[in-house]
């Protein structure tokens, strides 16, 4: 019986929606704003001043488009980490199909949550510039409920029981990233316009 995936590569898409999704926000973000404004007005000194003007007080210092695009990478990851437990999850649950082992299945969780917790290193690591660090104690906290969901994870893999247990707990980390991204957009909210 094969052990090699009956779909591989069906990771792929998911992570390149969040990488576009990413991307897109950030140089969106980064765009000078339109003077569309300008050429309608009379005076052209007028339209000049006005021009310099709004872009100066429009566009987002450099530290604060950096932090956004962390926060934007921070996502695309725990989305990322989502797909990849649900991927090991569903190979165990049919593993009559997919040949699953219980090692593997064991070294696929083990590996999302290690990678939970890099991510919730790297997110209680992060420096956060005005006006984010009122926020940024809660996210720092949701992080790090991923970790401790992606444990419960493992210990229902082990647990004697029918499977309740592991999926009970693969529910709960996929609620934990919902709560991840909504954090996420909470932070985001606080940027000034």
């Amino acid at each position: 019986m094969s052990k090699e995936d009956p779909k591989p590569g069906r990771w792929i898409l998911p992570v390149v929606i969040a990488a576009l999704i990413g991307f897109t926000y950030v140089f969106v973000n980064a765009l000078p704003p339109a003077d569309v404004a300008a050429s309608t007005t009379t005076t052209s000194s007028t339209s000049t001043t006005t021009t310099l003007g709004s872009t100066t007080t429009s566009t987002l210092p450099t530290d604060i488009l950096a932090f956004l695009a962390e926060v934007d990478r921070f996502e695309a990851t725990a989305a990322d980490l989502l797909t990849e437990l649900n991927s090991v999850n569903e190979n165990w649950e049919n593993r009559e199909t997919t040949g699953a082992t219980f090692d593997e299945t064991l070294d696929g969780f083990t590996k999302v949550h290690d990678d939970a917790q890099e991510l919730a290193n790297q997110v209680a690591a992060t420096t956060v510039p005005e006006p984010y660090p009122p926020a940024w104690p809660d996210t720092i906290t949701v992080s790090q409920d991923l970790v401790t969901k992606a444990e419960s994870v493992i210990a229902g893999l082990k647990a004697p029981d029918d499977g309740t247990e592991r999926r009970t707990a693969v529910q709960a980390y996929n609620d934990a990233t919902v709560a991840f991204a909504a954090q996420l957009d909470n932070v985001r909210s606080l940027t000034p316009k």
